[in-house]
């Protein structure tokens, strides 16, 4: 390979490598917070002027057949290489934070802030498609009682076995979050009140029949459910009238005796 096409091929990977990296640096623009979002536009800015700084050499060595240093160019590529690998790595962290803020640290469920963003998205998809949508807000009943009897560590490996229990009953396109203390949100898209009674009735037969164990403690509880499923069809619905609802069945499930389904 002569020296005029050794110098060809690494200034094309080298701005090749180089947009990669502009495009993933790009790609997660809109998923960071607002305050970074101008910084890593700027990094991909830079990098898409980089890739065409070694674009316009090759341009003049096909057409002109002019030949600059390989050592340079060499010297080049391993900076777009190092680069690529960095981009990559803050792509890793900024999805690794994402999921850690959108993830309650005792169950591995949905985090408040992610459930409450999906409930709007939800409410959205709703409003837009006219097709259903479910909302479950669930409570442990007592659940005070097992951290008094039994410490706030049994009370953690109860919520944990809940959560457990909720992932197994509920389907893999519901979402469900633990928005507080022993209280769960669960949304369940295109379900009419039939299909989220139901379901709601499947979690609270599951957790009631359960046996919890944590060491040599074994517990057991029971849940109350309200459950609301907007008429997204004929009005307009905030995430705040949901919530209300929503709390509103929760209250008449919990003052009806507990360890019951309320649809509103």
């Amino acid at each position: 390979m002569d020296e005029v096409t050794a110098l060809a091929l690494v200034l094309l990977l080298s701005a090749a490598l180089q947009a990669v990296a502009a495009f993933i640096a790009l790609k997660q623009v809109s998923t960071v917070d607002s305050r970074y979002r101008f910084a890593l536009f700027l990094v991909a800015l830079a990098l898409v002027l980089m890739a065409e700084r070694r674009l316009v050499p090759l341009w003049h060595l096909i057409h002109a057949e002019e030949v600059g240093s390989l050592m340079d160019a060499s010297f080049g590529l391993a900076i777009s290489v190092l680069m690529l690998v960095g981009i990559y790595g803050i792509t890793e962290l900024v999805d690794g934070l994402k999921c850690s803020a959108d993830t309650d640290s005792l169950t591995g469920l949905v985090s408040r802030a992610a459930i409450l963003r999906y409930s709007q998205y939800e409410i959205d998809r709703s409003l837009r498609t006219k097709r259903p949508v479910a909302f479950l807000m669930v409570d442990l009943d007592h659940f005070k009682r097992v951290n008094d009897t039994h410490g706030h560590l049994a009370g953690d490996a109860m919520l944990q076995g809940v959560a457990n229990i909720a992932r197994a009953t509920f389907r893999h396109i519901d979402f469900v979050g633990r928005i507080g203390g022993e209280e769960f949100l669960a949304i369940l898209p295109d379900s009419d009140q039939d299909m989220a009674r139901a379901a709601a009735e499947r979690f609270r037969s599951a957790i009631a029949t359960n046996e919890f164990v944590f060491g040599d403690i074994r517990m057991s509880v029971t849940i109350s459910i309200g459950v609301v499923v907007p008429d997204t069809a004929a009005t307009l619905v905030t995430l705040q009238d949901v919530m209300n609802t929503a709390d509103r069945a929760l209250y008449a499930a919990k003052h009806g005796g507990r360890n019951r389904v309320v649809v509103m």
